[in-house]
């Protein structure tokens, strides 16, 4: 009988076309450790990836199988690094399919960022699956947080709970993830001390760990690293820990650095290989891209930083990263390229840094180690920025002392540098619980997490150019879809608004109208906005640059996702109006309540908590029956409905809008379930949990029910109270529900009033934050049962 390490190897051969390294073995073996650290090079995504798989679908032990989570998420510094990361993990499975011993059958991979097209496959659709999640550090512990970067604080509360239960996180690179490293470590401690759904672990690794960073309040011991063995050194790994280069200093004087710079690039590129510089600033690699165009090499020239839309930035990537023909290639970028790329440049040009980034971006220069002659050349920056002047002024001192010599993965991190210590915010118990609300504040402003995941200088929003419409009217702005949206930072937005005398435009989702902003308190990171394509602002050739005046050119991409567009109005309801037919409103609460009951036993939910699920999925959209959702449904349609109803569902695709503002079904729902209705959950044994359930499926209405600014009162009856649509002690049913019927009464609105009610039973918000800080439940628990209610209605809509 083949032993486990035999399968592994097996699994490896397959995927791969080589044998593992003997310490992914040990990952296979062992379970994946809490630090990992090894070198550049040494195949650190593989680690992470094909031991999970190993231990999820075949270890020969099914409680290993059972325990090792079933998403793996992979946090990765830089975008460019997760498209390759992509390229890779789809390329491994693409080789498992075509081996007959290894069934991978069902396994998703897939990119978690911001504007996501419509897709049958979302992976939120499948939670039982064996999935891999691939993603930058904002877009995923944003998430994580429940503030989930260009995306629909609507949907927020699905990912907190389906990326706090049943993962396995990887987080590579941690020297590079600034607040977001302490963010990861009291992420982990409070999900062990709240609970969760199911198992949530992690895994830091880097080439350059320092243990110190990893230390934290609620966090501040962690096992010993994981690293290589002197078996690694002598095996196959030996070429890539051994891969020389020389160190060499560029000095330059007086003016026109970056016309030095491209002489230097120029003078010592070889044909047939590739050159790479690479620089701290997205305005100076432009810079240099330029001056480099301007003498025509024959070398072609490609430019990379992050702030390109995505198709400019896939044509540049797959440039860069292509193999260097006849007169060879250069590449110009910033630190996109610096961490955990398989590419290998025989001359590389870096200016300093942090000693820790100097390490990663040496990783880039004969990582094969299969270029002789292989030149590391630096040189001071103008200004130290992003990074510490103490670091880089420590950085330069330490590559004068190894200027001439040989250098390579093994020895440059075995250099003592001295790094300034950086203290960054630490997110407390106190800031996670609060931040289980996802309604904005009586401002309209939310909790902001950016603190927390990038240095206050390195934050962006996402911007898309459209064309001004005729009239100036931006009441019917489709919402912008990825193709369109490019990341830049949002005090270089605020300058560069000021300058060109413009604004931007984001959508209120209150009103559903887009406003203008333009003041820095006004703009969040992952705010997703729209400018005029007139002002210039973009090329694909540079990306974002503020200095271009040309019109930009218009990107038209696909259809918003209806499961988690950017930004949608508090009163869309879009799965409601897909093409179809009419559903009558009893046989979708059956849908939605057989799906969760398929779905529980698979989640490993407490049975408890699965029948109150169940049940909450039998009555979520009682509230549809209502006479103002039911003729928005008809117009919404275009066509009568016939003989039937109450309906669920429309058999055409149009905008469902209702003649009360801000109209929301989920809360009818609820306000039965209070009052006429509350006979239905007579021997519940969690009736507050079903109620808090109905009115969470749509994200609207959580925590607190809050009115409308301007929406608060009856035009007909300035005393009578309007939360959502909803007005005080108006008339609602009888409704059919499967297995019973929810009588006819009237909804009370005095829930939403804080503290005891006249009756002396509990408000709303204190009924959900009991909820929340029950400990059986706790905020990742509620949450991942939302997350399954609302994912059993939506795959039963669709």
């Amino acid at each position: 009988m083949r032993g486990q390490d035999g399968l592994f190897d097996e699994l490896v051969g397959a995927a791969a076309g080589h044998l593992p390294y003997g310490y992914q073995r040990r990952l296979a073996l062992d379970g994946a450790p809490e630090v990992l650290d090894v070198p550049t090079g040494a195949g650190k995504t593989l680690a992470a990836v094909l031991p999970w798989l190993f231990r999820r679908r075949f270890h020969p032990d099914p409680a290993v199988r059972h325990r090792t989570p079933r998403r793996l998420v992979l946090v990765l510094p830089m975008r460019v690094l997760v498209e390759q990361t992509t390229d890779a993990v789809k390329g491994w499975l693409a080789a498992l399919r075509e081996d007959p011993r290894f069934d991978v059958a069902g396994v998703q991979v897939e990119v978690v960022m911001g504007g996501e097209p419509e897709r049958e496959d979302d992976w939120r659709l499948r939670p039982e699956a064996d999935t891999v999640l691939i993603g930058t550090l904002d877009m995923l512990l944003s998430r994580a947080l429940n503030r989930g970067y260009a995306q629909s604080r609507w949907a927020w509360p699905i990912d907190f709970g389906l990326l706090n239960s049943d993962c396995h996180w990887v987080l590579d690179e941690v020297q590079l993830m600034g607040p977001a490293l302490p963010t990861s470590r009291q992420l982990q401690a409070f999900r062990d001390r709240l609970g969760t759904a199911a198992a949530c672990t992690s895994t830091w690794m880097s080439a350059t760990v320092d243990p110190a960073a990893l230390e934290t309040v609620d966090n501040p011991r962690f096992a010993p690293p994981l690293g290589i063995t002197d078996e690694d050194r002598a095996g196959p790994l030996r070429a890539r820990l051994a891969a020389p280069k020389r160190v060499e200093e560029l000095r330059l004087g007086g003016k026109d650095r970056e016309r030095q710079l491209a002489d230097a690039l120029l003078a010592r590129h070889r044909p047939g290989t590739l050159t790479l510089a690479m620089l701290n600033s997205v305005q100076r690699a432009q810079a240099l891209f330029a001056a480099l165009a301007d003498r025509e090499p024959v070398a072609p020239l490609v430019l990379l930083h992050a702030r390109f839309r995505p198709d400019d930035r896939a044509r540049q990537v797959a440039e860069a990263l292509a193999s260097p023909k006849g007169s060879g290639r250069i590449v110009v970028s910033t630190q996109v390229l610096e961490a955990g790329v398989d590419i290998s440049a025989a001359t590389m040009l870096i200016e300093a840094a942090s000693w820790p980034s100097v390490v990663q971006r040496a990783g880039r220069c004969n990582r094969d180690g299969r270029t002789p002659g292989a030149t590391l050349v630096w040189v001071e920056p103008p200004k130290p920025d992003p990074y510490h002047a103490e670091d880089v002024t420590a950085t330069v001192a330490a590559l004068r002392r190894l200027e001439g010599t040989m250098v390579t993965p093994q020895s440059l991190p075995m250099e003592r540098v001295e790094q300034r210590r950086v203290d960054h915010p630490v997110l407390r118990r106190r800031d996670l619980v609060e931040l289980f609300d996802t309604a904005p504040d009586l401002s309209g402003d939310d909790l902001d997490v950016s603190r927390f995941l990038r240095e206050a200088d390195d934050s962006d929003v996402q911007v898309a150019w459209r064309l001004s419409p005729s009239g100036g009217d931006r009441t019917a702005i489709p919402v912008p879809t990825r193709e369109e949206l490019c990341p830049v930072p949002v005090g270089q937005l605020v300058a560069w608004l000021r300058a060109r005398v413009t604004v931007a435009w984001r959508l209120d989702h209150q009103d559903d109208i887009w406003k203008p902003v333009s003041r820095p308190h006004e703009l969040r990171p992952g705010h997703v906005l729209v400018v005029d394509a007139a002002v210039g602002g973009y090329t694909a050739e540079r990306g974002w640059d503020p200095a271009s005046r040309r019109p930009v050119d218009v990107v038209v991409g696909g259809d918003p996702s209806p499961l988690a567009a950017a930004e949608e109005p508090v009163a869309d309801d879009p799965l409601t109006v897909l093409p179809g037919r009419w559903v009558p409103l009893v046989e979708h609460l059956a849908d939605v309540e057989r799906e969760v009951r398929a779905l529980a036993p698979d989640l490993g939910l407490p049975q408890a908590h699965a029948e109150a699920a169940a049940l909450a999925a039998r009555l979520h959209d009682v509230g549809k029956a209502h006479d103002v959702f039911q003729a928005s449904l008809q117009r919404a349609a275009g066509q009568p409905a016939g003989e039937g109803g109450p309906w669920a569902k429309s058999p055409r695709s149009g905008v469902l809008r209702h003649t009360r503002r801000g109209f929301r079904h989920e809360l009818v729902s609820a306000l039965a379930l209070l009052g006429p209705g509350a006979q239905l959950l007579d021997g519940a044994e969690e009736p507050d949990l079903v109620r808090y359930l109905v009115a969470a499926h749509h994200g609207r209405v959580r925590v607190a029910i809050r009115s409308l600014p301007g929406a608060d009162q009856d035009p007909e009856d300035p005393t009578r109270r309007v939360a959502l649509g909803v007005r005080d002690g108006e008339p609602f049913g009888p409704v059919d529900v499967p297995g019973g019927t929810v009588p006819a009464g009237e909804l009370d609105l005095a829930v939403m009033e804080l503290g005891a009610r006249a009756d002396g039973s509990p408000s709303w918000t204190a009924c959900a934050l009991a909820l929340r800080d029950r400990p059986d439940l706790g905020p990742f628990r509620l949450a991942m049962l939302e997350a399954v209610v609302r994912l059993a209605d939506w795959r039963a809509s669709r």
